[in-house]
């Protein structure tokens, strides 16, 4: 038996009737006792480890709530760029690693991550210039987004988006060279590259390749105090799931996974019993359903009930952004989600298409007679609007938040988006709260990493990259940001029970840090280090 107490720190306990104390005893994997130090110690005896926290802080461990662990994983092994300023650079690095490390056999120079707004010019890469890179390997990076490709003039072969014959899947977009065009000028968007046949096209690194990057990926979540995390990615008709299922039954996951079933497939998410897979299997558990209504406000592609602020070149006035599915395909999927008791998390950035989700799934409601103790997720609710709060709490909706998007293109959804006025209420947390809706803060991995403690500092400060305050009105308390990434997440999850907050009998998963977030100036908060990560009482990371 492995007894474990940790005595003289600051233990913020996320139980708002015991908020803190000093001293928890862990006890296989379990915590047993919380409160002050000569309570806990009291119970010591020759088995029971001392770990003296020496004033530092420990919280819960923190819960991310949306992403894509895998394709995080994934880009560990591709060409990164989120940190380039220009397409020069861009192609500079895309035939660096082609020197250097060319691909194999029919795989592709992949790279991810590029942010257009950060160019001259602000143009997405074409396929004229990554040709100058290769014009026989298939090349795609991918955007910062995820929901927008560059590909050169090989990889619109493979995709058969070549000459001017081409079919497009619903809910995607094949830019062309001029709008009396149909020459694909190789940027993509949508389902052009996010369906599921599209998808397999592209030869990605091998399966044992993945499976250590997972391995790899894990200690960076880790590094960051998060115990549990999610793939909001699972396609199960190619495998995809056969890569988190081989971890957990060979050993390799150190932190809960959560995974998600991309639509339709909604009955392998049930046991052989009829009931939902609500049970972590050596970390690893396949427990509900993810679909996607619209992209990316930072992309132009987000649904909105308004036109975009600047509309985008060759889009006309009234430009609006895009759907990706008719509301009679959505509202079917979530009556076969509700009918077999799944909890569904939907893609939604515009308010055009929160206004679907919350139609589509108050009909599915009324169809099947139940469906809001399922906890429908509403994923990264960029633009949700005000008057859409009473249908989100009438459906029992918990909304994640992408309220990340305030720090990296708050000043793009400023100038350029949403415009002045309307960027004002974007990740609008501060109405959630006043709601009394439950909420949670993710930053969609790999679109950025799973930085919970960047996610209270922008949720408490609400500061673009510039400076710029966006929405002071939706600022939230300190305390209120921690639980968004601690109980609610648990809560999110269906895991309120045994994660989440520090409390007698649930899991003994932590993070200890340096300072307490809680006793900080507030425009400090970013700067707080995660010295150590505890997972079922086990270390799984130590600050150097």
């Amino acid at each position: 038996m492995k007894r474990t107490i940790y005595f003289n720190g600051k233990v913020v306990t996320v139980n708002d009737n015991n908020p803190t104390a000093e001293a928890v005893l862990v006890e296989n994997g379990k915590i047993i006792k919380v409160g002050s130090d000569d309570e806990v110690l009291s119970l010591k005896d020759e088995n029971t480890e001392l770990v003296d926290l020496e004033g530092k802080t420990m919280l819960p461990g923190f819960i991310d709530p949306h992403g894509h662990v895998v394709a995080t994983a994934q880009t560990l092994m591709i060409v990164t760029l989120g940190d380039v300023t220009s397409r020069e650079e861009l192609l500079a690095k895309l035939k660096k690693e082609l020197k250097e490390n060319p691909p194999q056999g029919d795989k592709w120079l992949i790279g991810f991550g590029y942010d257009n707004t950060k160019f001259e010019d602000g143009q997405h890469p074409t396929k004229f210039d990554l040709d100058t890179v290769s014009k026989e390997i298939p090349i795609t990076v991918s955007h910062a987004s995820g929901h927008l490709a560059s590909v050169n003039s090989k990889a619109l072969e493979l995709y058969g988006y070549s000459g001017e014959d081409y079919v497009v899947p619903e809910g995607g977009v094949v830019r062309t060279v001029s709008p009396d065009s149909k020459e694909a000028n190789g940027v993509l968007e949508e389902n052009a590259i996010l369906d599921s046949e599209k998808k397999k096209i592209v030869i990605s690194p091998g399966f044992e390749d993945v499976l250590r990057a997972v391995e790899r990926v894990q200690k960076v979540y880790a590094s960051l105090g998060v115990t549990t995390t999610q793939d909001a990615s699972v396609e199960l008709s190619n495998g995809y799931t056969y890569i988190l299922d081989t971890c957990a039954n060979t050993g390799k996951l150190i932190i809960d996974i959560l995974g998600l079933a991309t639509q339709p497939v909604t009955t392998q998410l049930m046991t052989d019993e009829g009931t939902p897979k609500r049970e972590y299997k050596n970390h690893y558990k396949l427990a509900g359903g993810k679909t996607w209504l619209d992209g990316s406000p930072q992309g132009f592609t987000a649904w909105l009930s308004e036109p975009y602020h600047v509309v985008p070149e060759g889009q006309s006035a009234d430009y609006c952004g895009y759907g990706t599915q008719t509301d009679e395909v959505v509202t079917q999927y979530y009556v076969d989600c509700i009918n077999l008791n799944i909890q569904v998390h939907t893609h939604v950035n515009g308010d055009e298409a929160c206004a679907q989700f919350l139609r589509c799934y108050k009909k599915a409601m009324e169809i099947t007679g139940h469906g809001a103790e399922l906890r429908p997720v509403m994923v990264h609710c960029q633009a949700l609007r005000k008057d859409q709060l009473e249908d989100v709490k009438a459906v029992g909706a918990v909304p994640t938040f992408f309220n990340d998007h305030v720090r990296f293109w708050g000043d793009l959804h400023h100038d350029q988006v949403f415009g002045p006025e309307r960027a004002q209420n974007i990740s609008p947390i501060g109405w959630a709260l006043e709601e009394g809706i439950k909420f949670t803060l993710h930053q969609d991995p790999p679109v950025k990493m799973p930085n919970q403690i960047l996610a209270i500092h922008t949720a408490v400060n609400r500061t673009t990259e510039s400076g710029r305050v966006l929405g002071k009105h939706q600022r939230i308390s300190v305390m209120e940001a921690i639980k968004a990434v601690t109980i609610n997440g648990a809560y999110q999850y269906f895991e309120e029970d045994t994660k989440g907050s520090i409390e007698v009998g649930k899991l003994a998963d932590f993070v200890i840090l340096d300072r307490n977030p809680l006793e900080v100036n507030v425009e400090e908060l970013e700067t707080i280090k995660v010295l150590e990560t505890i997972k079922e009482g086990n270390r799984i990371f130590k600050a150097n």
